[in-house]
């Protein structure tokens, strides 16, 4: 191969190996790219657990879940949207307040997710004659976190598995 023949199998060689290394980082750059779009649905899912939890939105509550999704709270443990949809129905005697903070998710795939958050929860009797009144209370219930599971299904991400962990706990307790 003569003078002009190698400088042409470089120039050729130096241009594929360029063209490699972009198409890397471009893949790179989606895969990051879908990444955060987990996280973000995922951390959406907890504030909304959150949200309508605390508004006494049951069925819209057991909607953030999968239908074999497993809640663990206070000692016990619903198997099931329908479950959920059963503790969740009865009227709200109390008022909850989940104040989250700290949320991690970690993608372990295109289709799952864990993650972690911190609650600090504050809960309350409603006064019937006056439900929409303040209520007074003198500490928090409970302190800690959520462990969570997170899986795509085809009505999008949901929760899969959601267990709470308590830091601590009032004397009332």
């Amino acid at each position: 191969m003569g003078l002009i023949g190698r400088c042409l199998f470089a120039r050729t060689l130096v241009s594929a190996t360029l063209l490699c290394a972009l198409t890397t980082a471009q893949a790179s750059a989606l895969t990051e790219s879908a990444s955060e779009q987990i996280k973000q649905a995922c951390e959406t899912l907890v504030m909304d657990y959150a949200r309508h939890r605390d508004q006494a939105q049951g069925a819209a509550l057991a909607q953030l879940f999968t239908e074999d999704a497993e809640l663990s709270v206070n000692g016990e443990t619903f198997i099931g949207r329908q479950a959920l949809l059963k503790r969740f129905a009865a009227p709200a005697t109390h008022r909850f307040r989940h104040m989250m903070s700290n949320v991690r998710v970690k993608v372990t795939g295109y289709k799952q997710a864990t993650g972690v958050s911190y609650a600090l929860i504050f809960v309350g009797p409603i006064d019937k004659q006056n439900p929409d009144a303040s209520i007074t209370v003198s500490n928090f219930v409970a302190m800690g976190e959520y462990q969570d599971t997170f899986v795509l299904t085809d009505a999008g991400w949901r929760i899969a598995s959601r267990r709470f962990v308590p830091a601590f706990l009032t004397d009332a307790q």
